[in-house]
């Protein structure tokens, strides 16, 4: 299902169509990941992709909603000059500046005039297909991640353990890992985005494992956090509790009609109840779709209500430089009544 949020944009722009050269739009449009080609969908609905002749045949058989036609050379731009477009959108979370002075020189002839839409607005609210996939996409991390358990031991290191979850989320069906996993031990727990590295596990250590499969296109992001068998660090348990709890409160607020802000507002509010509040670093989650990171993003200066149908992720934490950190991440459907929680079974 094409989402109207894309023919309301077109709308709104006075735009006869949006021209897109991201794989992440071809993906959601025509179902098909290729890594080149041209997709325009006009206001009327109709749409058109080009493809090169290493996808050609790929696209007639597979592509949905869309004509196929080959990409060769000023095909493109025959094409358009053609159809005469009075004003086209182009993407300006995905195009780049190569790409766009390319359009713009073929566009020269027709005086076609140029505007901006953000790609990913089209997206915000999920089909029931799309939700599936993300589903299954979880379904393939948490299942990886309970078989990994059994590979903790001491002196396994960062690297070692993060080599092994994306293994084991290939061999579970995943596509592939949706965004390089993330495994810290100890003080490196108080990275967010921590590299994994040659550092070896040790009796209670605390342990923040980020990951997430690819299933069909759509990502999972999920993180969990623990420590290692030793309990006796009272700072560790006292993060991890806190970051728990605040993580607990952001998921039971999602429902249709609440700001995203209002989610991070909570979360926020309660670790700084506790005298955290400086240590939680970044926003309290974002969309989860095609792109691992997305609309609507879950921020304090985020002016997005969430509807049903869309998908989010909802990931507080406490990092204390020296010390060490603590992240809890789900990834959360909002439903007509409430929500569904994809990442707790």
């Amino acid at each position: 299902m094409v989402s109207q949020k894309l023919f309301d944009a077109l709308k709104e722009k006075k735009a006869d169509a949006i021209i897109s050269e991201s794989q992440q739009t071809r993906k959601w449009y025509t179902g098909i990941s290729t890594s080149d080609g041209w997709l325009i969908i006009e206001s009327n609905k109709e749409a058109t992709l080009f493809v090169d002749g290493r996808y050609i045949e790929y696209a007639k058989n597979n592509a949905k909603n869309v004509k196929v036609n080959l990409l060769k050379k000023d095909s493109l731009q025959k094409w358009l000059i053609d159809k005469k477009f009075k004003k086209i959108a182009i993407e300006e979370d995905y195009l780049t500046i190569e790409k766009r002075d390319f359009l713009k020189k073929i566009l020269q002839e027709t005086k076609t005039s140029i505007t901006t839409i953000n790609a990913q607005k089209f997206r915000i609210i999920k089909s029931n297909e799309e939700v599936n996939y993300i589903q299954k996409a979880i379904d393939i991390s948490l299942e990886s991640f309970e078989i990994l358990k059994s590979y903790l031991k001491e002196g396994i290191t960062e690297k070692e353990l993060q080599h092994k979850l994306e293994y084991i989320m290939v061999r579970k069906g995943a596509e592939k890992e949706a965004f390089d996993s993330i495994v810290a031990f100890n003080d490196s727990t108080a990275e967010p985005h921590h590299h994994s590295s040659d550092k070896r596990l040790k009796k209670g250590d605390m342990v923040t494992i980020d990951f997430g499969a690819k299933y069909n296109g759509y990502c999972a992001d999920i993180t969990r956090t623990f420590i290692y068998e030793d309990q006796g660090n009272a700072k560790y348990k006292e993060i991890l509790d806190i970051v728990e709890e605040a993580a607990r409160l952001g998921r039971e607020a999602v429902k249709p009609g609440v700001k995203a802000s209002e989610i991070d507002s909570i979360c926020r509010s309660y670790i700084k109840s506790k005298g955290y509040g400086d240590f939680f670093v970044h926003s309290t989650g974002h969309g989860l779709g095609i792109d691992v990171h997305e609309f609507p993003y879950v921020s304090t200066t985020s002016d997005i209500t969430l509807e049903p149908g869309m998908i989010i992720t909802v990931e507080p934490g406490i990092y204390i430089e020296g010390t060490g950190g603590a992240r809890i991440e789900d990834d959360v459907l909002v439903t007509p009544t409430g929500n569904k929680v994809l990442s707790r079974k």
